[in-house]
């Protein structure tokens, strides 16, 4: 028998994807603080399209959290994170 519950592992997954989502809007005001309003929303741009990504995915995995899917939802959340990590050293610099 698992140690992990089904459930707990989804929990954990949601989590990390509403950290990432949190980090990524985080960069937005770090950029703008640091140059200035115009500046940081030019500079925010790569960002925007891995951010798209987060957000369906994480929209994904709530919805099957609260459809009792906690397989599928741990699986959209791996489907998530594995191309957010992929995305950002290839097109952010």
């Amino acid at each position: 028998m698992s140690r992990y519950s089904a459930e707990r592992v989804a929990q954990v997954g949601i989590s990390v994807l509403f950290l990432a989502l949190a980090r990524t809007v985080g960069e937005y005001f770090r950029l703008r603080h640091a140059l200035g309003p115009a500046l940081g929303l030019a500079a925010f741009a790569p960002y925007v399209p891995g951010l798209g990504l987060g957000v369906l995915g994480t929209w994904a995995a709530v919805l099957l959290y609260f459809g009792r899917r906690f397989r599928a939802a741990t699986g959209a959340a791996v489907l998530t994170v594995a191309p957010l990590l992929a995305y950002k050293p290839t097109a952010v610099p």
